[in-house]
C-alpha cells in the first residue's frame, strides 16, 4: 500500500445510497450441513455451503484402500511419489474421460501419450526438447503429448508443505493443459496467462469432482482441504509486481489463480472454455508497480501516520454510505462486557475500533522466505481494521453484526475497499482517495484469508466464516464487483 499526495481523479459514485439498499434486503433463514456455526442462505448463497456442496472439515489425501494405478510411467523410481503421481493421473484421466464429451459435444478424450518421471539432482534426460537436470517443475509437452514430473524435488515439496493434494493440483494443471489441446480452446495466438488460467480452472473442475465423493482414489474437504489446494495455487503464483499479465510468460497473481479455480469448481468445465484475453485483463491484479511509485517504499508501517491515511481511505470510500464513521483509538478495549478481539474490535454501543498495534504489527511483516506464515504483509494487517469499519457501516443500516452473514458481508466490503483502490496502467480502474493498492497486496489478502483466526471475514465477534473458499470468493466479489453484491449477494 502506498499514499500518493497527488489529488485523485474525480470518484465514481458506486456506493450510491448504500445503507438503504443493505436495510431494505431481507435475510432468508435456511438449512445445510455445516462445518460450524448456524446455517444461514442469503440470496441464494448459504454461508454453510461451498459452491453448493456442504461445508465440511474431514479428511482430504489418498481414500484408504484405493487401489494402485497400473499406467505404465518412464524413469519411474516406483516410489512414494511417482505412485501418488500415477494414481493422480489416472483419476484425472477418468474425470475428463467422463466429463469431456458433455462439455464439449462431438468430442472424447484421449490419455496423454506418455507419462514421464525424472530427477532433477541427476543426470538429466532430454524432454521435450530440453535437458531436465535442475529443473524442479512439472509440465506437459504439446509437441509429443506427454506430461513429466520432477520426483525429487518438486513432489516431495508440495507434499511436506501442503499434503498430497497439492501433488494432485499440479497434474491437475498440466493435464488441463492436455485437455486445451484435444478441446481446442488453445491456439498459437493465445497468451500464455490465459492457458494458465484456464488450466486452474480446468483444475477446479476436477476438484469438484473429487469433493462430490466421485473420486475411485482420493478425497478432498471442502474446508481445510480446499483451502490447502488453493494455498498451492498461491504458492506457484506469480510476483506481482515484478511481472505483467501481458508479459509473454505470466501465469497469474495469487488472486488470479484462485478466482480461477474458483470459476471451475463452482462452474465446470464450460465456463473455463469461454475464458479468453478480455476475460483475464477485466479481473487481473498482475501489473508491474506502476512508475509514480517504483521507487517508493510500497510497505506501509503500523503507525500513527499510516493509521491516519487508511482512517481516511476508509472514510472516503464509504462517505456515500452515510454511515456515520467510526473512532478509532490504538489501544485494545472491551466493549462493556464483551471481551475485545484482536488485533481490531468493533464496538457497536461507542461505533469505536480499538487497536492492537504490536498484533498488527506482526501481521504486516512480510512472509519470510522459508514459509514462516506468521505475517502476511502491510495490507493484510490494514484490512483487518477495514473489516472493523465495515462491521461500522452494517450497524448503520441495522444489520445483525454476530451471525456468518455478518463476515461474508464484512469480507465483500474489504474487497470492495481494496477494488477502488487499484489503479491500473491501462486505465481500467478509477481510484478513490489518496491511498493505493500495490500490485501484490490482493495478494497479502488472499493468503490471509486462507489462513486461520483472521477478521477479515468474520462476524463482530471475531468469528470467522468457517470455510476459506467462501471468505475468498466474498472478497473476490467484493474487488471485482463492487460494494452493491455485498448486500444483494450476502443478506443485507
Amino acid at each position: 500500500m502506498v499514499p500518493v499526495s497527488t489529488r485523485s481523479r474525480r470518484r465514481k459514485r458506486i456506493l450510491g445510497t448504500a445503507v438503504s439498499v443493505l436495510a431494505c434486503t431481507a435475510l432468508v433463514g435456511g438449512c445445510s450441513q455445516v462445518v460450524s456455526g448456524t446455517p444461514t442462505t442469503l440470496g441464494g448463497y448459504s454461508t454453510t455451503e461451498v459452491a453448493g456442496l456442504p461445508a465440511s472439515n474431514g479428511p482430504s489425501g489418498p481414500k484408504d484402500g484405493a487401489p494402485e494405478s497400473s499406467l505404465s510411467v518412464e524413469g519411474t523410481d516406483n516410489g512414494a511419489m511417482d505412485k501418488l503421481a500415477r494414481n493422480a493421473v489416472a483419476d484425472i484421466d477418468t474425470y475428463w474421460t467422463e466429463t469431456f464429451p458433455k462439455a464439449f459435444p462431438g468430442k472424447r478424450f484421449e490419455p496423454v501419450r506418455r507419462l514421464v518421471s525424472y530427477d532433477s539432482g541427476g543426470p538429466g534426460i532430454q524432454l521435450c526438447g530440453e535437458n531436465t537436470a535442475g529443473v524442479v517443475n512439472a509440465f506437459y509437452c504439446p509437441p509429443e503429448d506427454f506430461i513429466a514430473w520432477d520426483r525429487s524435488t518438486l513432489l516431495p515439496e508440495l507434499n511436506n508443505s501442503f499434503g498430497p493434494m497439492a501433488v494432485v493440483t499440479v497434474l491437475a494443471h498440466e493435464m488441463g493443459h492436455a485437455v486445451q489441446h484435444r478441446a481446442g480452446t488453445a491456439t498459437s495466438n493465445d497468451q500464455v496467462i490465459v492457458l494458465e488460467q484456464q488450466a486452474d480452472c480446468f483444475t477446479g473442475a476436477y476438484f469438484r469432482h473429487v469433493a462430490e465423493g466421485s473420486s475411485k482414489y482420493f478425497q478432498v474437504s471442502t474446508g481445510e482441504g480446499l483451502n490447502q489446494v488453493m494455498g498451492v495455487l498461491n504458492f506457484i503464483r506469480d510476483s506481482p509486481g515484478d511481472s505483467d499479465f501481458r508479459d509473454g510468460s505470466a501465469h497469474g497473481s495469487a488472486f488470479d489463480r484462485v478466482t480461477a479455480f474458483q470459476f471451475g469448481f463452482s462452474e465446470g468445465p464450460q465456463r473455463c472454455a469461454k475464458m479468453d484475453f478480455g476475460d483475464v485483463q477485466k479481473r487481473t491484479t498482475l501489473f508491474q508497480a506502476w512508475k509514480p511509485i517504483q521507487k517508493q517504499d510500497t510497505d506501509l508501517p503500523v503507525d500513527q501516520k499510516s493509521l491516519n491515511a487508511v482512517e481516511q481511505s476508509l472514510r472516503t470510500v464509504f462517505r456515500d454510505t452515510g454511515a456515520e464513521p467510526p473512532k478509532i483509538v490504538k489501544e485494545l478495549k472491551p466493549c462493556g462486557r464483551e471481551q475485545a478481539t484482536s488485533p481490531a474490535s468493533y464496538c457497536p454501543s461507542t461505533n469505536t475500533i480499538s487497536l492492537d498495534i504490536p498484533a498488527l504489527q506482526k501481521i504486516a511483516q512480510p512472509p519470510s522466505k522459508n514459509g514462516d506464515t506468521s505475517g502476511y504483509g502491510d495490507f493484510a494487517a490494514y484490512a483487518q481494521v477495514a473489516s472493523r469499519y465495515a462491521l461500522s457501516v452494517q450497524k448503520a443500516a441495522g444489520l445483525p453484526l454476530d451471525d456468518e452473514a455478518a463476515g461474508l458481508r464484512t469480507a465483500c466490503m474489504v474487497g470492495s475497499w481494496s477494488g477502488l483502490l487499484v489503479e491500473d496502467p491501462i486505465g481500467q480502474r478509477n481510484p478513490v482517495g489518496n491511498l493505493r493498492i500495490v500490485p501484490d497486496d490482493i495478494d497479502e489478502g488472499v493468503s490471509a484469508l486462507l489462513g486461520e483466526n483472521g477478521l477479515i471475514a468474520a462476524n463482530v465477534h471475531g468469528d470467522q466464516v468457517p470455510v476459506g473458499f467462501a471468505r475468498v470468493e466474498a472478497f473476490r466479489v467484493g474487488v471485482q464487483e463492487g460494494f452493491a453484491p455485498c448486500s444483494t449477494k450476502y443478506g443485507g
